[in-house]
């Protein structure tokens, strides 16, 4: 149990430790992502490690690979769709926006001033029901 008394189950793969719940607090905020589908699915919310498995993650990388990477900011979105020039990359995606809520999981006490944030989603929470509004470009 943490903060708002929010009882969270964690996916099995999770190692012992991460999320480091001292270290998070209860999802919440308005986010973007970037998406392959719209409307997203399940799939669009997938975390670093199961979409990159072979990608060599140092050892402060670890508990984030475990996370789902959402924006505060809009321009910061943009800015990472237009680093990657292939239309394979990113050219097809979508950008949708929506509001996260404690029952999806939880964030990082400390956000970046990058407007990235890491999303730790708990056993069989729908990210994809809540940040699911289309941001027109």
């Amino acid at each position: 149990m943490i903060n708002n008394k929010t009882e969270y189950s964690w996916p099995a793969n999770f190692p012992e430790g991460i999320p480091a719940l001292e270290e998070t607090v209860p999802a919440e905020g308005w986010v973007y992502r970037l998406a392959r589908t719209f409307p997203p699915t399940q799939v669009d919310f997938l975390p670093h490690r199961e979409e990159k498995p072979n990608y060599p993650y140092n050892k402060d990388q670890i508990p984030l690979s475990y996370g789902v990477s959402v924006w505060t900011k809009l321009d910061k979105i943009k800015q990472v769709a237009r680093n990657y020039p292939y239309p394979e990359q990113y050219g097809n995606w979508h950008t949708v926006c929506g509001s996260l809520c404690p029952e999806l999981g939880v964030i990082p006490k400390e956000l970046t001033i990058s407007g990235h944030v890491t999303l730790w989603v708990q056993e069989g929470a729908k990210p994809h029901e809540h940040i699911s509004h289309k941001v027109d470009e």
